[in-house]
C-alpha cells in the first residue's frame, strides 16, 4: 500500500469506521430484503386444500351437480369446468367438503371466473355463486354461508379471493360453485384453499 494512502488511513481512522458502518447497512438490508422474499414465497407456496382446484382431472374431488369440464375455455392448464343452464328455477354446481387443519385460524379462498349471459331469478342474492359454508362436526352450516362473489351479466376472467377467520366449533368447510336460480354459463378455474399462516412481528 503507498504511503500516502497509509497516511490518510492513520490521520483520520473516521473515515474507515464510516466507510465499515456503510457496508454492514447494506449488508443489513439486503438480509431483511432476502428474509422478507423467504417469507413471501413460503406463504404463497402454502398447499392447496382443494382437491384437483384446476379441472386438470376431470371433476375428481368434487361433487358434481352439472359441471361439465372444457378444454376451450380456461385460465390455466388445459381444463376448466363450465356450468351452463338455461332456466332460473334451480340449483346446478359443484361443491368440496374439506377437513379443516389442525390449529388453522383462517383459510384464504379464491378461484377464476369468467362468465357469459347471466341471467338471475328474482331475488339479489340469486346468480353465478362462489361461496363457502363452514361446518360443525354433525355436518351442519355454522352462521349460513360466507359469499365470496355473486356474478351476472358477462364478466371476463377474473380472480375472487378472501380471507375468512375460522368460526368456532368448525371442522370442515365446503366450496360450492354454482348456478343459483340463474340461467346462462360460469367457468371456472384455479380454485384454491390455502390456510393463513400468521407470521410473527419482529422484535
Amino acid at each position: 500500500m503507498p504511503s500516502s494512502i497509509i497516511g490518510i488511513c492513520l490521520k483520520d481512522d473516521g473515515i474507515l469506521i464510516t466507510l465499515t458502518r456503510m457496508i454492514m447497512t447494506k449488508i443489513l438490508r439486503l438480509l431483511f430484503s432476502m428474509a422478507f422474499i423467504l417469507a413471501t414465497f413460503t406463504a404463497s407456496a402454502q398447499k392447496n386444500l382443494l382437491e384437483n382446484g384446476g379441472f386438470e382431472d376431470n371433476l375428481d374431488g368434487w361433487n358434481d351437480n352439472g359441471g361439465k369440464i372444457t378444454p376451450w375455455n380456461i385460465k390455466s392448464g388445459k381444463n376448466s369446468c363450465a356450468i351452463i343452464t338455461t332456466t332460473t328455477d334451480k340449483w346446478v354446481g359443484i361443491d368440496q367438503t374439506i377437513r379443516i387443519p389442525k390449529k388453522a385460524t383462517a383459510i384464504e379462498f379464491s378461484a377464476w371466473l369468467k362468465t357469459l349471459n347471466v341471467v338471475k331469478g328474482k331475488n339479489d342474492w340469486e346468480g353465478a355463486l362462489f361461496g363457502v359454508a363452514f361446518l360443525d362436526s354433525g355436518d351442519k352450516e355454522i352462521n349460513g354461508g360466507e359469499n365470496i362473489a355473486r356474478l351476472t351479466g358477462d364478466q371476463q376472467w377474473t380472480l375472487y379471493t378472501k380471507v375468512i377467520k375460522i368460526p368456532e366449533k368448525a371442522v370442515s368447510f365446503k366450496v360450492l360453485i354454482a348456478m343459483g336460480n340463474a340461467s346462462g354459463t360460469m367457468i371456472v378455474d384455479d380454485v384454491a384453499a390455502k390456510e393463513v399462516i400468521e407470521q410473527p412481528a419482529l422484535k
